[in-house]
């Protein structure tokens, strides 16, 4: 799978949870996308210095580990624009 396609499947599992008003984070994605925490952590990482999420960030391990996840405009934009 690549970068962009594993961006657009956390994003979609992150704006899926955020209007559910469950906001997600790193455990409930890796449980959700059958990932694991290290993988999670990486895509998030990559998704953060794009602007395409914002959440708290904490010093659980493996981190980077983020709560209160959320879709940014430029997230949005990313997913809109994929097929």
């Amino acid at each position: 799978m690549s970068s962009d396609e594993r961006l657009d499947v956390i994003l979609r599992a992150i704006q899926a949870s955020d209007d559910g008003d469950a906001p997600a984070d790193n455990a409930i994605l890796a449980a959700e996308l059958g990932w694991s925490l290290v993988d999670v952590a990486l895509c998030l990482d990559e998704a953060k210095e794009r602007a395409l999420i914002w959440g708290h960030r904490g010093g659980t391990k493996p981190g980077p580990w983020f709560s209160e996840l959320e879709v940014t405009v430029q997230g949005r934009r990313f997913l809109s624009a994929r097929p």
